[in-house]
């Protein structure tokens, strides 16, 4: 008797594992890669909704017997009705954020995109190969999928800024090495955006204004940084997007983007008025600039060179 308990404990938790594993998957895509609000607020519902249907199941099938019987002797019978309502549920949720994903492509980076995709694919083998044969459990290929999680997660974290959801500086520069270090004649393209003004909104209006204006700044560049570029808040009120020139537009293109949805965003001006910005542009081949500093330097340089120009006198002698 203890015995069987110990079992029918084991396979529920297996099951039970299941539905949590697809679950925080499909949560923790919601709020990193489709974002925590907008048009995929009712996905929220259905995902939750599912796992807390399937978990019931798991637990009347304690009592019930459902789903599978466990015999004294240890054998295992599968129901099939529920086994396949269960799975079929289950997997329903990772089918509907993986449509999700999809239909975001365009926007997504290709890199992150294929470890999200990939990721239900561990449990689904793990769970075709217990219906076919149900003696075998592959518990750890949950662990498997758990662990991807994490790893995602940390890496977030560590490239991630806390304020505007871009990349940190850790990322643009591990990027720019990477691009530098590894590249033959690889034409590296690059943007520098520096917020206008942020001191005087932070003193006349407060430090929340400040952060407004700085979510308000990445908001428009997450719109329009090519979907295979590092976009970083570099430091302070400074930006930064860059991409290797054959997967992306050229930089004044993507500059001249980031222009127009500037004057988009200032039609509706926030409380503490229109936001600015100054835009340095490069693109350099790794011959051009030796080195990730170099390339900064020549990116930064060119942006306090566009922020010099706004500042000289018009010809009535007003300044710009």
């Amino acid at each position: 008797e203890p015995f069987h308990a110990v079992l029918l404990a084991a396979k529920s938790l297996y099951f039970a594992a299941n539905t949590v594993v697809i679950w925080i998957w499909a949560f923790y895509v919601d709020y990193t890669v489709l974002g925590a609000s907008g048009r995929f607020k009712t996905l929220r519902v259905v995902y939750t909704g599912i796992a807390a249907v399937n978990l019931a199941i798991v637990a009347a099938n304690l009592f019930a017997g459902c789903m599978f019987t466990i015999a004294p002797d240890g054998r295992f019978a599968v129901h099939e009705l529920w086994m396949w309502v269960f799975t079929t549920l289950n997997y329903l949720s990772a089918l509907i954020m993986l449509i999700a994903l999809l239909s975001q492509s365009k926007v997504i980076r290709r890199g992150v995109l294929v470890r999200f995709v990939l990721f239900p694919l561990i449990p689904l083998v793990a769970e075709l190969v217990h219906l076919a044969d149900p003696n075998i459990v592959l518990t750890c290929a949950y662990a498997v999928s758990a662990m991807m999680v994490y790893q995602i997660s940390q890496n977030d974290l560590a490239y991630s800024d806390e304020l505007t959801g871009l990349g940190n500086r850790r990322q643009i520069v591990d990027s720019l090495n990477r691009w530098f270090r590894d590249a033959h004649e690889t034409v590296v393209c690059g943007i520098m955006i520096d917020l206008d003004g942020l001191k005087r909104i932070n003193d006349e209006h407060g430090h929340a204004c400040g952060d407004e204006a700085l979510a308000l700044a990445s908001s428009i560049i997450k719109s329009k940084a090519p979907k295979e570029s590092v976009p970083a808040r570099y430091g302070g009120d400074e930006f930064i997007i860059a991409w290797c020139a054959d997967e992306g537009p050229g930089p004044e293109t993507v500059a001249a983007q980031l222009e127009e949805a500037k004057a988009a965003a200032n039609e509706t001006p926030a409380s503490w008025g229109p936001i600015d910005f100054s835009i340095g542009a490069v693109r350099c081949s790794t011959k051009e600039c030796r080195n990730p500093t170099e390339f900064i330097a020549r990116l930064d340089s060119l942006m306090y060179e566009a922020k010099r120009q706004k500042k000289l006198p018009h010809a009535d002698g007003k300044a710009c």
